[in-house]
């Protein structure tokens, strides 16, 4: 008992609270009540297309951005819908008369499972595969805008998640939204929601730093951060999600908003700053970016004190705790998801500088660590053979993002770009 009691401490610190039985309450009912899209794009056009999901009168309800040959899927209320991809020639998010389409007016869905097993999402994908030119003609197909004007005007969570100007005392990043993100994900989601937030109106003329926080956490531990970015040049951007839901799901989200954000404002190139798990959440979504060919104009990936190999308290969570955290199946050390982020390389051009934190050592880890994550953890070795910087900051797991050596890092590392281009 001492020992379970001593690993769930760790995962307090981890996960920030300790509301299992709400947690597991919501996620019964997110499987009873949500259910789950999958199809995949097939297209002899190599470029990406838009992938609208439709409910039965045919309103947009959501939307992908996908390459040929790739997965995509929609999380939503269980109901009838409708599929409708598109090649976006021109650029417009609209489907204009001359463009290749295909139109599946009844999509098949699943009930949710927030981890779905690869047969199960295999089968789906298969029962909703689109194949752009290959059916309905322009007067069968519903009518799809997905001008921005015309989302905000009709999606009110979006008009207020999606590059909206924020200050970092939003309520939405208030304690008590971030613990509702951990142990009431579903309440949350209808809320609040994922989003991608500007600290100043969007400005062409900035290179976009996309920001990813940590598990239970909010845009606002980037505050001190910020203080040394140069914000003449680069437009700050913070993604906000919650911290219980699977790390797939949040990368995945936050790979569609990066390519959107390329797509609609004409991203010439941008970088990722992540803290904690946010790293392991920006590295999936940069392995996403660089499969629907997204990825060609990120050049810095910076992470602090991220847990390349995963945390102990996690496994012990899985084996031993009554109700489990979906991410930590995600943190336990060898679970399916790490070991695929280090499956393949990032591209070369991704330049990726690792910043580790090694003080505030706590007793309740056997291993060293930074009061939080384990060392080891940190240093993985796949992490560091593909790291263009290592620094090693005698800080601990949430000082080192007020450290003034990690704002002059971060500075240092912008700073070494090229004038154009990622490449050094």
């Amino acid at each position: 008992m001492a020992k379970l009691h001593k690993a769930l401490l760790a995962l307090t610190l981890l996960c920030g609270g300790c509301q299992l039985l709400e947690l597991d309450r919501q996620v019964q009912q997110a499987h009873r009540e949500l259910v789950l899209v999958a199809g995949q794009l097939e297209a002899s056009n190599p470029s990406t297309a838009l992938v609208a999901l439709l409910d039965g009168q045919g309103k947009a309800v959501a939307y992908r951005i996908v390459a040929p040959g790739n997965a995509f899927y929609f999380t939503v209320a269980a109901g009838t819908y409708q599929l409708l991809a598109f090649a976006d020639d021109n650029g417009n998010f609209r489907l204009d008369p001359d463009e290749a389409r295909h139109w599946l007016a009844q999509a098949r869905s699943v009930a949710l499972r927030l981890q779905p097993d690869d047969a199960t999402r295999a089968a789906l994908q298969r029962s909703n595969r689109l194949q752009l030119g290959a059916t309905a003609q322009a007067e069968d197909t519903p009518d799809v805008d997905l001008s921005l004007d015309k989302l905000y005007a009709n999606q009110p969570r979006l008009r207020s998640n999606y590059l909206q100007q924020v200050g970092l005392d939003d309520p939405r990043f208030d304690p008590q939204r971030v613990s509702q993100g951990a142990w009431e994900p579903l309440s949350y989601i209808r809320e609040v929601g994922y989003g991608l937030y500007l600290l100043e109106p969007w400005d062409d003329d900035k290179e976009p730093v996309f920001l990813v926080h940590g598990i239970n956490d909010s845009p606002r531990t980037w505050q001190a951060l910020l203080d040394g970015l140069d914000r003449q040049r680069f437009q700050a951007v913070l993604f906000h999600y919650p911290g219980s839901l699977p790390l797939n799901n949040s990368a995945y989200l936050l790979s569609e908003a990066i390519q959107n954000v390329q797509l609609r404002q004409g991203v010439e190139r941008f970088h990722i700053v992540a803290h904690s798990m946010g790293g392991l959440v920006a590295r999936r979504a940069v392995q996403l970016l660089e499969s629907n060919a997204g990825s060609q104009n990120l050049c810095l990936l910076l992470t602090l004190a991220t847990p390349w190999d995963g945390h102990p308290a996690a496994a012990t969570g899985l084996k031993q705790a009554p109700v489990i955290v979906p991410t930590w199946r995600d943190l336990a050390p060898g679970s399916a998801y790490l070991q695929a982020l280090f499956a393949k390389p990032l591209p070369a051009h991704v330049r990726q500088w690792l910043l580790v934190s090694y003080s505030g050592n706590s007793r309740l880890l056997t291993q060293p660590n930074d009061g939080v994550v384990p060392l080891a953890s940190q240093l993985r070795g796949a992490a560091q053979d593909e790291a263009e910087h290592l620094y090693l900051l005698e800080e601990d797991h949430t000082s080192i993002l007020h450290s003034k050596r990690s704002k002059a890092l971060l500075a240092r590392a912008l700073d070494s770009l090229p004038a154009s281009g990622c490449a050094p």
